[in-house]
């Protein structure tokens, strides 16, 4: 019913560029429309708020409730201690950077530092959808970011409730999108070498982005060796070439776990009693990872900005949900805001109307079925649904793409 309310009549009918006129006679002036897109902006606003404040409540009662951020404080502590970062995938699985990065929240109190990562994560999520939304629709644009944001917020919740580094980097994952489609070259480079900061997960980023964004390359290697030395303003030599070493021990242990609790394409098979050995899980990342650049470069040629940077995302966003070997059900907050967006760019679409209502549906399902559903299936129902859902994601997508001529790339207006 919710995506059928976002269809009726504006985005049902074929879209025509109005007259003066007939502007005046749907919206009154300029100055009425202007005030319906604020209350909608409001609207969408507040449904980002409402929850970050509920979650805000329940961090300051019970701040060691459902949450990752102790981790995060200790990983913190050690890099500053001189001490071991890494104890096995059950512990710190980030770059030594991210325990430097995390120090301004590890200084203050919990839970005053637990709850202000958390609306920081939302913040960088919210402004960075509306921010894509915008490029992509000019006018009436509030509109269309409260409807993704409608279809995309439940499935982000988990990550901001628990406090998880995914909300961060799903929110600076589109930005770097805005800065792509509006060929803002050296921000694009720094947010998507961040990402690589935040988790290691960002590493899909880093390498996709380039094939076709010729410009990012000089910048993105030099954004690497600046990451990879700052560590060294920060640590003794030794010290820190004994965490890289460690952080490479523990990828690799990371990349063997075969716990029956991560919502990737094994999670499917473990449910039904089978999953891919090591040896060959690494080959079909692989594999996956070639088709994946293979499917970019084809997208690249076909779509304007800003759905080719979209493309770009959604590719990055779902390899990560379907080939990470520790991914989570709550780490699908990272793809929610890419099923916001291509839903609403569907809907906003007479052709492609029920495809968005499909993609909507998919996503609010995504969010709410698992919980709705756990008193009875345990995690097992998110385990098969989430990938299951990703995977029909991918090939809606793949089909639009297929369908677009070649095309020009314009730039869109970008402020």
């Amino acid at each position: 019913m919710l995506i059928r309310i976002l269809t009726v009549d504006s985005i049902a009918r074929p879209p025509v560029v109005p007259t003066p006129a007939a502007a005046q006679n749907e919206f009154g002036d300029s100055s009425v429309a202007r005030r319906r897109s604020r209350r909608l902006l409001m609207v969408a606003v507040a449904f980002w708020v409402v929850p970050m404040v509920v979650i805000s409540i329940m961090v300051f009662a019970r701040p060691s409730k459902r949450t990752v951020i102790p981790l995060y404080r200790e990983a913190s502590t050690h890099w500053w201690s001189r001490e071991p970062l890494y104890q096995g995938p059950g512990g710190m699985n980030y770059l030594p950077q991210f325990a430097i990065l995390f120090t301004p929240f590890n200084r203050m109190p919990a839970p005053a530092g637990d709850i202000l990562w958390r609306l920081l994560s939302a913040a960088v999520v919210a402004t960075g959808l509306a921010r894509v939304v915008r490029l992509r629709f000019e006018t009436d644009w509030a509109r269309w970011f409260l409807g993704a944001t409608i279809i995309a917020l439940p499935l982000c919740l988990g990550s901001l409730q628990t406090g998880q580094a995914n909300a961060l980097l799903g929110g600076v994952l589109l930005h770097a999108a805005g800065c792509l489609a509006c060929r803002q070259w050296h921000r694009a480079a720094a947010l998507i070498v961040l990402t690589l900061a935040i988790k290691p997960l960002g590493a899909v980023m880093v390498l996709l982005a380039p094939l076709v964004y010729v410009p990012l390359r000089w910048r993105i290697a030099l954004g690497l060796v600046t990451l990879i030395a700052l560590p060294l303003l920060f640590g003794p030599p030794a010290y820190v070439v004994a965490q890289y070493r460690d952080l490479g021990r523990n990828l690799r242990d990371c990349a063997a776990v075969s716990e029956h609790r991560f919502a990737d394409l094994n999670g499917i098979l473990r449910t039904f009693g089978t999953e891919l050995p090591p040896q060959a899980s690494t080959i079909a990342r692989a594999t996956a990872g070639l088709v994946t650049a293979a499917l970019w470069w084809f997208g690249a040629r076909r779509l304007r900005e800003p759905l080719q940077a979209m493309w770009l995302h959604a590719l990055a966003t779902s390899y990560l949900m379907l080939f990470n070997p520790m991914n989570e059900t709550n780490s699908y907050g990272i793809l929610a805001p890419a099923l916001g967006f291509w839903a609403v760019d569907w809907l906003s679409n007479p052709d492609s109307v029920h495809r968005g209502r499909v993609l909507g549906t998919m996503s609010l399902s995504m969010g709410v079925l698992p919980g709705m559903l756990r008193p009875w299936l345990g995690n097992s129902f998110a385990l098969i649904w989430h990938p299951a859902m990703t995977l029909i994601f991918i090939v809606l997508l793949a089909l639009f793409v297929w369908h677009q001529p070649a095309t020009e790339r314009l730039q869109p207006r970008c402020s």
